[in-house]
């Protein structure tokens, strides 16, 4: 029973912050279209001592055609007493430098229990939806009504903020993941010590993103802004000169329960392992 309400009072946001960390690793590469044709990574999710979820990703550069995909599945105790996977697809495109939505697929299974949602980006921006964000008329009203020009999907939000210029802290996405409208706020933020078995070990730059309820459940229940912390490190250099950044911690508290997910592997190019720079 213990065990039961926990993962009941823990799932939403634990999941919430492993399809961000899933999505935040799609960030830098994206810039260097040109000259990374894929790029994969796997991360943990920790509460406490214990790694409750696992994450993998891809993603893929021909042309001006961006494809991602990433999937997360429950680990260890969590799993014995709740499975649960997802599995976030994303294809959008370069546009004169700029990333452009084109297609965001979201399929979630918990027990026995599938949901799958897609998003569709018209021309002039238009968002078509399967199924609807919310039953009610009311609250799908208030979801269409935040849809404006600039909001994206998940994996192209975090792909503009790891394109948006040489500081990875210094930006706001708008996103819509199907059943909410919410912003994403990057700012300078304090650090804390990698954990010891992460695949990544040198300088990092650390921000803060704050996740914010525009319209949809989370902004009807009133759920309060949820505050990360997130590390980037400098593994490369753009064809325009600026630093390539990649994602490799989130940290935060939910509940008063700690979590952390970093990265466990990390490769580009059919796979080869990406070294740290060596620290003096």
């Amino acid at each position: 029973m213990r065990m039961s309400m926990f993962q009941s009072k823990t799932s939403r946001p634990l999941r919430a912050a492993a399809l961000l960390s899933c999505l935040l690793a799609l960030a830098a590469p994206a810039a260097a279209a040109d000259t990374i044709s894929d790029v994969s990574a796997s991360y943990n999710v920790d509460v406490g001592p214990m790694t409750m979820m696992v994450i993998r990703f891809g993603a893929s550069f021909s042309g001006d055609a961006v494809r991602a995909q990433a999937t997360i599945k429950s680990k260890g105790i969590s799993a014995v007493f709740s499975e649960y996977s997802a599995r976030a697809e994303g294809e959008g495109r370069l546009d004169g430098g700029a990333i452009q939505p084109a297609l965001f697929k979201l399929s979630r299974e918990r027990d026995d229990r599938k949901k799958r949602t897609t998003i569709q980006w018209g021309d002039g921006g238009t968002v078509s939806m399967d199924p609807p964000a919310h039953k009610k008329p009311e609250v799908q009203a208030r979801v269409e009504n935040a849809l404006t020009a600039d909001v994206s999907d998940p994996i192209t939000a975090i792909l503009r903020t790891g394109t948006a210029g040489d500081n990875p802290c210094n930006s706001a996405q708008k996103v819509f993941d199907g059943r909410d409208v919410f912003e994403l706020s990057f700012s300078e933020g304090n650090g804390k010590e990698l954990k010891s078995d992460a695949a990544y070990r040198g300088p990092v730059k650390n921000c803060q993103v704050r996740w914010h309820a525009i319209a949809g459940r989370s902004a009807e229940k009133g759920e309060p802004d949820e505050v990360y912390g997130v590390s980037f490190a400098p593994i490369g250099t753009l064809v325009s000169g600026q630093t390539l950044w990649f994602p490799v911690s989130l940290t935060g508290t939910v509940k008063g329960l700690n979590f952390e997910a970093y990265v466990t592997k990390l490769g580009v190019d059919g796979g080869q392992q990406v070294q740290a720079p060596a620290q003096n």
